[in-house]
């Protein structure tokens, strides 16, 4: 398949059934921290819940009409929608729940508000990944212009450069090294992100193929390998890695790369079986518009709650938000569709050929 076509084909069903799975993780796995819990699996569910999406990325990136061309394509579809919800929900949003409101609330004051982008502490800290797949995308193109001097050792270079990229983030976490706006974790997924682009372009794995009567095998194999990872290797958190702060343990750093792949793999397969859930392959869809809001969601619905005195364990006020905060979208994905479509990448800010 050549660079030009790739983006042409009709949408592949099941990787936004992927997606709407790996979604829904992160909103739990969030809510879970602002409850205070520690959901079971949590360390399973790490192996794919953010590698998946720079796997994913990496399977669609296409060349287009040259860098410029690509530079104003991720501005739209990634910087645009990083900035617009950085400043709604650091400032917009917390000013009028506290001062018309009355709601307490974590408010950036302007002051802090370019210290906060270079430290990546961002009140809606979940955006920090648009920022980071933007950072990741332009350090690819590249090392993809680079190795296309050199045609004969093009798949080498991509290969070599994406892993001694890696490497670099990986080091920078062991040593707590830390590079401002989320730039070392671009560095160390930079791995996941090249797996993509050469998965899609050199293999069958996300096409129909022969070997679709053994997906329950796979699957198996996949999800073992990295429950036997998370009960062997890493025992606790604190053998584990940040990818927002980009810090790694020795042991961490090990199995870093084989975890995710096995996990993504496994995640991957898993949705190519069932192809199609509606709802939360719409979720899948439509997935950047939950990533930069759902805090902001499960946040005023905690509120409500709270309000509202349920005498019930933690537990299930967890499910209760959980569930409503996911039904809202099918509310709030309409909603931003039609009113807010140039900044949830639906629609282009910046022209292009």
């Amino acid at each position: 398949m050549s660079e030009n076509t790739i983006g042409t084909k009709p949408r592949i069903e099941y990787i936004d059934l992927a997606k709407g799975f790996c979604i829904i993780l992160v909103v739990c796995f969030h809510l879970s921290l602002f409850y205070g819990m520690i959901l079971p699996g949590t360390i399973f569910m790490k192996a794919f819940r953010m590698p998946l999406y720079f796997f994913l990325s990496g399977c669609f990136f296409k060349a287009y009409e040259g860098f410029w061309g690509f530079f104003k394509r991720k501005v739209n579809k990634l910087l645009i929608p990083f900035f617009f919800f950085y400043f709604l929900t650091s400032v917009g949003l917390p000013h009028v729940q506290v001062h018309l409101l009355g709601i307490d609330t974590n408010l950036l004051h302007m002051d802090k508000i370019f210290t906060a982008f270079l430290s990546e502490t961002y009140p809606n800290q979940p955006i920090w990944f648009l920022l980071c797949l933007f950072e990741e995308s332009i350090v690819f193109y590249v090392l993809y212009l680079l190795a296309q001097k050199y045609e004969d050792k093009s798949n080498l270079i991509i290969c070599a450069g994406s892993l001694m990229i890696g490497f670099i983030g990986i080091l920078l976490g062991l040593f707590s090294v830390n590079l401002p706006a989320t730039l070392d974790t671009a560095f160390s997924s930079m791995p996941f992100f090249a797996g993509g682009y050469y998965v899609f372009r050199k293999t069958n794995i996300l096409k129909p193929n022969k070997y679709d009567k053994f997906l329950p095998y796979f699957i198996i194999v996949s999800f073992s390998l990295v429950a036997i990872i998370c009960n062997t290797l890493l025992i606790d958190s604190s053998q584990f890695y940040s990818f927002i702060k980009n810090t790694f343990s020795i042991k961490a750093a090990l199995i870093f790369y084989p975890y995710g792949f096995v996990g993504i793999f496994g995640v991957i397969l898993f949705a190519k079986l069932l192809k199609k859930l509606p709802l939360i392959s719409y979720f899948g869809r439509y997935s950047i518009m939950i990533l930069v809001t759902h805090w902001v969601v499960f946040d005023f619905i905690a509120v409500v709650l709270n309000h509202l005195r349920l005498n019930l364990p933690i537990g299930y006020i967890f499910i209760i938000n959980l569930l409503l905060t996911m039904l809202s979208y099918v509310i709030i994905i309409p909603f931003m569709r039609k009113f807010m479509p140039h900044v949830t990448a639906q629609k282009d800010v910046i022209k292009v050929g």
